[in-house]
C-alpha cells in the first residue's frame, strides 16, 4: 500500500519508461527505414547540413538567403524521398502516448493530466489485487436479491430500503469531498456490504480522488509487523491517513491488542480532524459489543460521525 507521494512517484516512472519506448521504437523504424531507403538517409543527411549552414551563416552576419533557400530545396527533396519510401515524416518520429506532454509527465510547466491518470490507474491494480474491486460497481449492486417481505425493524421490505441505500450511496460518490460524511455498514456476513464499499470506491476513484481500500485484519496485521520493524517506516499507517477516502472494511475481524486500538484511534482521530472520510463495513450489529470492543473513545469516533445503514437479509453468497 503506497502513500500519494509514492504513488505520483511510480507514475513519474510508468510516464518515463513510456517516453523511453516511444524514443526506442522510433529509432528502430528510422534505422529499419534508411537501411530499405539509402536515399531518405542522404536526403535526411542533406536537411541536417542545410540546416547548420543557415545556423552558421546567421551566427556569422552574413546573407543566409543562399542557406535558406538550401534549407528550402533540402526539405522538399526529404518529403520526395519519404513519398517515395511511402511514410511520413511523423512516421519516423516517436509516437507518445500523451500529447500534451509528449511523455515527459509535465505540461506547461506543472505535473500533466496523464501522471495522474496513470496513478489512480496504479491505485485501482491495488485495490483490485486486494479486493473484488473489477466486479463491484452500482449497476452490479442487485436490490432483488434482498427480501421483499415486510421487515419488523424498517417498516418495509429490506429491498425497498437497499434501494434507498443505494441511492443514497450512489448521489454521496457522485458529490464527494473533503466534507462527505462517514459511512458505517453494519450487518452480517454476505448481505452485500462490501461489494457496496467497493462501488462507493470505484466511483470516487473515477472522479479523480485518491482511495485506499484495506480490511481492518490486514491493516492490524501489517501495522502490527510494522511497529516491531524499527528500521522501517508505517507507511501504510500513513498512507491511511491521507487518502482522500479510506475504505475500512470488515471491523471486527482483526486480532484486538493494545497497539491495534492505539492506531485505530490516531488513525480515524487523524482523518476526522483533517476532513478526510472513511467507510467501515462490520458484521458487528450490537452497538454495546461494538463499544466494548474497540473502547468508548474509539467507539464514539466512529459512530459518532458516521451515517450508519444496516444491512438486513440472508447470506447472498449461501444462496
Amino acid at each position: 500500500m503506497r502513500t500519494k507521494d509514492e504513488l505520483f512517484r511510480e507514475a513519474q516512472r510508468h510516464i518515463a519508461a513510456r517516453r523511453q519506448r516511444a524514443v526506442t521504437e522510433a529509432a528502430r523504424k528510422r534505422s529499419a527505414a534508411f537501411a530499405a531507403h539509402p536515399e531518405l538517409a542522404a536526403a535526411e543527411e542533406a536537411r541536417v547540413q542545410a540546416g547548420l549552414a543557415l545556423t552558421m551563416a546567421a551566427a556569422r552576419g552574413r546573407d543566409t538567403a543562399p542557406a535558406a533557400a538550401r534549407l528550402e530545396a533540402a526539405g522538399q527533396a526529404l518529403q520526395a524521398a519519404l513519398q517515395a519510401a511511402g511514410c511520413t515524416a511523423a512516421d519516423l518520429e516517436p509516437q507518445y502516448t500523451c500529447p500534451r506532454c509528449q511523455d515527459t509527465g509535465l505540461a506547461n510547466g506543472a505535473p500533466c493530466a496523464c501522471v495522474a491518470e496513470v496513478a489512480r490507474k496504479l491505485r485501482r491494480e491495488e485495490i483490485n489485487a486486494a479486493s473484488p474491486l473489477a466486479l463491484c460497481a452500482f449497476s452490479t449492486f442487485d436490490v432483488s436479491r434482498y427480501p421483499d417481505a415486510p421487515e419488523p425493524e424498517l417498516g418495509g421490505s429490506p429491498r425497498e430500503y437497499m434501494a434507498k441505500v443505494l441511492q443514497f450511496c450512489r448521489q454521496w460518490a457522485e458529490k464527494f469531498s473533503p466534507n462527505s460524511p462517514n459511512l458505517l455498514f453494519m450487518g452480517g456476513a454476505g448481505l452485500g456490504k462490501t461489494h457496496l464499499a467497493l462501488a462507493v470506491a470505484d466511483a470516487v476513484l473515477a472522479r479523480g480522488y485518491d482511495v485506499l481500500y484495506t480490511s481492518s485484519a490486514a491493516l492490524a496485521a501489517r501495522l502490527g509487523r510494522e511497529h516491531f520493524d524499527h528500521e522501517g517506516e508505517d507507511s501504510w499507517l500513513d498512507a491511511c491517513k491521507e487518502a482522500d477516502l479510506l475504505i475500512l472494511d470488515d471491523l471486527g475481524t482483526e486480532h484486538i491488542t493494545a497497539l491495534t486500538i492505539s492506531v485505530l484511534y490516531e488513525l480515524i482521530n487523524t482523518r476526522m480532524l483533517c476532513h478526510r472520510p472513511t467507510v467501515y463495513t462490520t458484521n458487528i450489529t450490537d452497538q454495546g459489543i461494538f463499544e466494548a470492543r474497540y473502547t468508548e473513545k474509539v467507539a464514539s469516533r466512529m459512530l459518532g460521525n458516521c451515517r450508519l445503514f444496516k444491512f438486513f437479509g440472508a447470506d447472498q453468497r449461501l444462496r
